[in-house]
């Protein structure tokens, strides 16, 4: 008797028998092992993209393919922009990407007007200079001349002619939590209240007075509720009298 042996790992077949088809992936080689160009190309493309992006970012570093040809300055209400310009110390024709932004805007923001600075590059070829000037709101004396001062107390310009401003009554300093909130009072007054102050101080961060035109007094109080104190002081300046007090302006008072 012949017996007929079949390896059953060797051959994988269907529920009728037939043998099925080999289902393993198929490597997509040709017959020496070579695998498509496809990906080839598609290697050989992103290493030109790269390549290409370098070489674009050195020329624009190294040479003036993207220099800076316009410095624009807005913002200024006194400054010169030309002085802007200049103090900036940024020069035309200087390759847009070697501009170090942060210390030009040093440089500017040392200016004693200049409150706050930004500085920015505008491609293809231009830089953007935004400026915030400090805006005075009283004076103090000092010296024999006049010396002006923000809302913040910073002393930034003096000058000859007296300013048409409060007068900071204390001319020691302006840098104390009393007079930054007298500063803070008159900064925020309507400009036709504002233009009648004369006179303004504080014995404390509660104890703000203004002196307006004619030698009127005003008890103020702290630099809180402003925009109710002074209707409530518009009101009593209709009145006849010497002194008033809008400090509580729910309950004011005058004499």
């Amino acid at each position: 008797m012949t017996a007929s042996l079949t390896d059953d790992r060797d051959l994988d077949r269907d529920d009728d028998g037939e043998p099925r088809a080999d289902r393993r992936p198929v490597d997509r080689r040709d017959r020496r092992g070579r695998r498509p160009v496809g990906g080839v190309k598609r290697l050989v493309g992103t290493i030109v993209a790269i390549l290409v992006l370098i070489g674009a970012a050195l020329a624009s570093y190294f040479t003036p393919i993207m220099s800076v040809r316009s410095i624009d300055v807005s913002g200024t209400q006194v400054l010169d922009p030309a002085q802007i310009v200049a103090t900036s110390q940024i020069r035309m024709g200087t390759p847009l990407l070697q501009v170090d932004t942060t210390p030009a805007a040093e440089r500017i923001a040392a200016i004693p007007r200049v409150k706050s600075v930004r500085v920015q590059r505008s491609y293809p070829s231009g830089i953007d200079i935004t400026v915030q000037e400090r805006v005075a709101v009283a004076f103090v004396a000092r010296n024999g001349s006049w010396h002006l001062v923000d809302v913040d107390g910073v002393d930034f310009d003096r000058q000859k002619a007296l300013p048409r401003l409060p007068r900071l009554t204390d001319d020691r300093s302006t840098d104390t939590a009393a007079d930054r909130a007298a500063l803070s009072v008159v900064a925020g007054l309507p400009a036709d209240l504002r233009s009648r102050v004369t006179e303004i101080g504080a014995d404390g961060v509660a104890g703000v007075q203004l002196t307006l035109a004619g030698d009127k007094k005003v008890i103020w109080g702290d630099d809180e509720d402003g925009a109710a104190k002074a209707r409530t002081l518009g009101y009593l300046l209709t009145q006849d009298g010497t002194e008033y007090n809008v400090s509580a302006p729910q309950f004011p008072t005058y004499r």
